[in-house]
């Protein structure tokens, strides 16, 4: 649940459950499969990122195929416009949801993420690769932890989530991850992945990622 749909519980709770009820009972008749599509048709339609990057994963695990999740995509086309349907692709690319483009392959570059003296100390840093985003956490003048962009929970990247310096807290269901540890720090740790850290190596001052 949002914060904001926390917010309107807590403030208004009894509009907020006549809201879900509603939103519950009207879609009875569908599948989850059905319901997770329109979805994305819906979102895409109004230009609800974080929306759309909460119902395609959930699309991708009720059984749908990435083609037609991009299928969903194009629907919302003639409500859409052109802009939002081609920002609704650039998110569904992001998150490996969509179909590979033919004769396309997944390019790796070289393995170096930058100079040691460029990431701040103790501080969130980003890294742009071809084939993933990656989080850079340095913790001293040779060290650093560095982490797989998504969120393990949402698939959504950390990198556009909200940096606050030694964490960062994703903008979909507003886990936040400890940098130093990768643990997931809240709401409710318990049992909940962390984030996925990458091997790194440092030569002649550069970050290099290992393997």
């Amino acid at each position: 649940m949002s914060k904001a749909l926390r917010y309107l519980g807590a403030v208004r709770p009894e509009a907020a459950t006549h809201l879900l009820s509603f939103y519950k009972h009207s879609v009875k008749a569908l599948d989850e499969k059905t319901r997770c599509l329109i979805q994305i048709v819906t979102k895409v339609s109004v230009g609800t990122e974080r929306g759309l990057r909460q119902y395609a994963p959930k699309a991708l695990k009720a059984g749908a195929s990435k083609e037609e999740i991009l299928d969903a995509v194009m629907m919302a086309f003639p409500a859409a416009g052109l802009n939002k349907m081609l920002d609704a692709i650039e998110v569904l690319i992001d998150l490996d949801l969509l179909p590979e483009a033919p004769g396309s392959t997944k390019e790796t570059g070289d393995n170096r993420l930058g100079s040691m003296a460029d990431f701040p100390l103790n501080k969130m840093a980003c890294v742009h690769k071809p084939d993933g985003d990656l989080i850079v956490f340095r913790t001293g003048p040779e060290t650093a932890r560095v982490y797989l962009s998504r969120c393990p929970h949402s698939k959504t990247t950390l990198c556009k989530g909200v940096n606050h310096g030694d964490r960062v807290e994703c903008r979909m269901h507003n886990w936040v991850f400890d940098l130093a540890s990768g643990r997931c720090l809240g709401p409710d740790p318990e049992g909940k992945p962390g984030l996925i850290e990458v091997k790194v190596k440092v030569e002649g001052g550069q970050l290099v990622r290992v393997g």
